[in-house]
């Protein structure tokens, strides 16, 4: 599978409500996309969403009827990425 991660800009005066809408998806959104997990970032974003997918398509229908829908997500970014080693 491939993985994607979707950086989120937060409204500062709403990052609670949206980190709940977060953290209220499902693991498996949409019959293609597995939800690994769910972070608070520092910098220029504010959360993310790390995913898998094998289809770039799915991936963009995910952004757009789950992470783009969260109220208070001003901003988002989304980026394929490569394993370079697993550290277990």
């Amino acid at each position: 599978m491939n993985y994607y991660i979707a950086l989120l800009k937060l409204d500062p005066n709403y990052t609670d409500n949206a980190v709940q809408q977060i953290k209220k998806l499902p693991k498996k959104p949409m019959r293609d996309i597995n939800i690994c997990y769910s972070y608070y970032v520092f910098g220029t974003w504010d959360a993310c969403v790390w995913f898998q997918t094998n289809k770039h398509d799915s991936a963009m229908s995910f952004v757009q009827k789950y992470i783009r829908k969260i109220p208070h997500v001003t901003e988002t970014y989304i980026m394929p990425t490569t394993t370079i080693k697993e550290y277990k």
